[in-house]
């Protein structure tokens, strides 16, 4: 039987438990975005000001594109998410426009019968963007959307969810502005997407892309915003797109929301992009950084501040797309880590002595010049194929046609990837006491310049094809590249193995009618060596340092990275590889296990049958007759 006291004790754990059960207020709060870089980190925002506070947040980030994720908030899958006026009002089957309060006032009172609600806004207007290349625009005399209706065969690179929006896509675009015979690439909504976006109008095969106001993009690849000049676009401004049970339950979110309003500027948004789509950043450390700069978060509280992962290039890797793209693959192989780049004229000695954990190289960075030719170095394995990187020759267009004929070459800083190749080169053809190499940390436009003025007759860099820094200069006629044919034909690859013949196809710059034979390596991915290889090496030579400081990548972040990166070349086999990409040979014993008992089985047997062989082969014994008298 119970006592008086234990009734009372139980009925009290009971009252607590059915308490902490059905209290709404326990519930999390479920934050979404949709998958581009500014709805992630304006969500991740949102979730780590509500953690601060106290709620407990569940995370969808990112949760799908527009239909999906303002479906999910009617029918209460997400509670908040960063949404746009604009975007709202064409999704509520409104007429676009550029009145931001008017925008905003119409959009909340259509959700309002919805249990939803447009909280206040963050403080800028992110607009489509229509971009072109600089020069393209210039060539086509395009400076506005309309001027678009003047140039035949149009084509643009534009993301999935813009050919599908109802009323403020490509298709009513083309038709408001009359745009007709042109052509539509369409890439993934998302980081990767904008990389194809901006890769396909810099490679020439698309003239105009659709981007976002803030992206940082435009002002890293110099594209040109054309005029919308009949206002086709609505104003896109951002805020939190709430449900307003979930402000009931949660009853400090409101507040929480309240903090961020008018806190974001366009330059703010465009540095938060910048660092997520082109410098791999994680978009929880660059929402925590931002918040902690503004006072809205106290130091260390976010989810940011994750530890970096060092990784160097050659200088002449910069931040394009193809190192943006190498950079978030190098992340997802440390998960939860943020990225810090250097550049370095000695990457791989920088990777072995443990002061970073990737390398971004070419396949020369694996050699040194010796006396009697290359040398391997035995520091780093590559691991990933990022692509290549072609020898790019410039002289004057009035100049000499070949090599051979120049007394003075620019390059690199001394130990890059340009100036190992060119002196690679020089010593293959014989021509180190003929040519002197002027180093040089200048950009190539500016050692394009020298140039004119004489201080040199050749520039020399190794880049992959198209290359922006090339293209612009050679646009005014005054230089052409040069061809290397001597190097395919006078058998220089049997020395210099990694060092191969390409052509860059005509056309691939201004003024270049021709195809032109060159030189190239590829580039890719290195890890720190495991271990000093002495046997087995691939090359003509091997030269090493201490590696014992480094730590080399995983097979596991490999393979990740790997997956990242999607399909690739195979590794060069001049290159040495990491040893996860080794092929495992099992050797198979086939020989029988040793027993003492079954041996001795075995010899009985053998004399066994020796003994009834040597019985078989006897001679017959002679007929035996009985005497008589017995």
């Amino acid at each position: 039987m119970m006592t008086k006291n234990t009734k009372y004790i139980i009925a009290l754990l009971l009252t607590a438990t059915l308490a902490g059960c059905s209290g709404e207020d326990r519930k999390s709060l479920r934050v979404g975005a949709k998958p581009f870089a500014e709805s992630m980190i304006l969500a991740e925002m949102i979730a780590q000001m509500a953690e601060a506070d106290g709620i407990p947040v569940e995370r969808s980030i990112p949760f799908g594109l527009t239909p999906k994720i303002m479906e999910a908030v009617k029918q209460d899958v997400i509670d908040v998410y960063p949404e746009y006026n604009g975007t709202s009002l064409t999704f509520l089957g409104q007429a676009p426009t550029s009145d931001g309060a008017a925008s905003t006032a119409t959009v909340e009172a259509l959700f309002k019968p919805l249990g939803i609600e447009l909280t206040g806004k963050f403080g800028f207007s992110n607009d489509y963007a229509m971009v072109m290349p600089r020069e393209r625009a210039k060539d086509l005399g395009i400076s506005s959307i309309g001027d678009l209706t003047r140039a035949s065969g149009i084509t643009f690179a534009v993301d999935e969810d813009f050919v599908q929006r109802p009323a403020d896509g490509l298709q009513q675009m083309n038709r408001r502005y009359g745009i007709t015979g042109s052509k539509t690439m369409t890439f993934p909504v998302g980081t990767e997407g904008k990389d194809k976006i901006v890769s396909a109008l810099l490679d020439g095969t698309a003239d105009v892309g659709e981007l976002f106001m803030t992206d940082g993009q435009i002002a890293e690849y110099d594209l040109v915003v054309l005029d919308d000049n009949l206002s086709f676009f609505p104003v896109y401004e951002v805020a939190p797109l709430v449900r307003s049970d979930a402000l009931a339950i949660h009853k400090g979110l409101r507040a929480v929301l309240e903090k961020l309003a008018g806190k974001i500027s366009p330059a703010d948004m465009q540095a938060m992009n910048k660092a997520v789509d082109l410098d791999a950043q994680s978009v929880a450390s660059v929402a925590a950084t931002f918040l902690e700069s503004k006072g809205l978060l106290p130091e260390g509280a976010g989810s940011g501040g994750p530890a970096k992962i060092a990784v160097v290039g050659d200088p002449g890797v910069g931040r394009g797309i193809d190192t943006a793209r190498a950079l978030r693959a190098i992340r997802s192989g440390y998960a939860g880590s943020d990225l810090d780049l250097t550049n370095s004229v000695s990457a791989l000695e920088t990777l072995a002595a443990g002061k970073a954990r990737v390398a971004i190289v070419g396949a020369e960075a694996f050699y040194e010049l010796g006396d009697d030719g290359p040398v391997r170095k035995r520091n780093a394995e590559a691991f990933a194929v990022l692509g290549y990187k072609s020898g790019h020759l410039v002289g004057l267009a009035n100049g000499t046609d070949s090599i051979s004929g120049m007394s003075r070459i620019a390059t690199g800083p001394k130990g890059s990837g340009s100036a190992v190749v060119l002196e690679m080169l020089l010593h293959s053809f014989g021509l180190v006491d003929k040519i002197e190499i002027t180093y040089s940390a200048e950009s190539p436009r500016d050692q394009l310049l020298a140039m004119t003025s004489g201080s040199h007759d050749g520039v020399f860099l190794m880049t992959p094809s198209r290359d922006r820094a090339i293209a612009t200069p050679m646009r005014n006629g005054l230089y052409k590249l040069l061809s290397m044919d001597e190097w395919a034909q006078g058998g220089h690859t049997a020395k210099f193995s990694f060092i191969r013949p390409a052509t860059i196809p005509a056309n691939t710059y201004p003024s270049q009618s021709s195809a032109v034979t060159t030189v190239s390596t590829q580039f890719v991915l290195a890890s720190p060596a495991k271990s000093v290889q002495t046997a087995g090496e691939v090359g003509p030579g091997t030269a090493g340092i201490d590696s014992s400081a480094a730590i080399p990548v995983s097979a596991s972040a490999v393979e990740a990275i790997r997956e990242s990166l999607g399909p690739m070349d195979v590794i060069d086999p001049a290159i040495p590889v990491h040893g996860s990409l080794v092929p495992e040979i099992t050797v198979v014993d086939k020989s029988l296990p040793f027993s003492a008992d079954i041996s001795v089985i075995n010899i009985l047997m053998i004399l066994f049958t020796v003994w009834v062989i040597y019985l078989v082969a006897l001679p017959s014994p002679r007929d035996f007759t009985m005497p008589d008298d017995l």
